[in-house]
């Protein structure tokens, strides 16, 4: 679950902060991704790395990040695909660990643009559905034994 205010920008690079991984975790967004707080309207912040790491990709921040708004409805997004071709994902915002609402969204939508869309974009594209473009992925048929 991420951030509701966070917009990706790109992955992140695998680091010092991976090693100690012995499986890697599913990330919110399908990677972790560097990119800006949108918590305070019409500032694009960028938070130092460790901070996006423990709080943007992960959600949650609520009285641990001192940008997050006391009166934000949501604490995290998560999202999960719906439906393969074409793509459609499910979005929903939770708060203290439970869903209050959820949304259809197709990241290929070249005529909406938002926060919540450009995370559904990133997910995407983290899971090979979307290309960085945000055109669709052709998808390999898994192969038989």
């Amino acid at each position: 679950m991420g951030c509701p205010f966070f917009e990706p920008q790109y992955p992140l690079e695998p680091g010092d902060w991976t090693e100690h991984w012995v499986h890697r975790p599913r990330l919110p967004l399908g990677e972790a991704w560097s990119g800006v707080c949108r918590a305070i309207s019409n500032e694009a912040h960028t938070p130092p790395e460790v901070h996006q790491r423990e709080f943007c990709n992960f959600g949650y921040a609520r009285g641990r990040c001192d940008r997050f708004p006391a009166s934000s409805a949501a604490d995290a997004v998560r999202f999960s695909v719906i439906q393969e071709n074409p793509l459609r994902l499910i979005s929903i915002l939770e708060k203290a660990h439970a869903p209050i609402e959820h949304s259809e969204l197709n990241p290929a939508d070249t005529e909406s643009d938002g926060l919540l869309l450009r995370q559904a974009r990133a997910f995407a594209q983290s899971c090979g559905r979307i290309s960085a473009t945000g055109q669709p992925e052709q998808r390999r048929a898994a192969s038989s034994p």
